[in-house]
């Protein structure tokens, strides 16, 4: 079994070539070592002084635990997890090149297409169900910012004793 942490990590470590000085290599995709920071949620983006210190760590990738529910299996339950992920940008010019991209930024778009690729479907390493997309959706997009979050499910088998 693993822990929530354990798997938030392996969200961060898989989506690692998207962050800035990864070496990408001929033939990855063009968002590939674009994004400046990316990981664990630390209420960044609650409150609209928060978001202001924020905007600085931009383009980010933001990933938090979503919540569990549990069920039967036989002996076992089955907990499946889901994880939100936020996909921050900005652009000086304006909310659509945060969107779209523009000079110097890849924008919320291409940075959803990058985590999609490198998420879904996948087992990061660990004996978990792989990582299903659920939902993307706009969260903010006012003046310079754009954030969309896209909501990932897995789940893992628990065996408790007595069961």
């Amino acid at each position: 079994m693993y822990t929530i942490e354990q798997i938030e990590d392996a969200i961060i470590a898989a989506l690692a070539p998207l962050k800035v000085g990864y070496a990408a290599e001929e033939g990855d995709p063009a968002i590939y070592g674009t994004i400046r920071t990316i990981k664990s949620y630390q209420s960044e983006l609650d409150t609209e002084e928060e978001l202001a210190r924020a905007v600085r760590l931009f383009p980010a990738l933001l990933v938090m635990y979503g919540g569990s529910v549990y069920g039967e299996h036989g002996g076992r339950k089955i907990e499946t997890m889901a994880y939100i992920i936020f996909a921050c940008d900005r652009n000086l010019r304006a909310e659509a090149e945060a969107r779209r991209g523009g000079s110097g930024n890849p924008g919320t778009y291409a940075m959803l297409n990058g985590v999609r690729d490198l998420l879904a479907g996948k087992q990061l390493g660990l004996n978990i169900y792989p990582l299903k997309p659920i939902r993307e959706a706009a969260e903010f997009k006012v003046g310079a910012v754009s954030i969309y979050s896209a909501e990932y499910e897995t789940a893992q088998a628990l065996l408790y004793p007595g069961a």
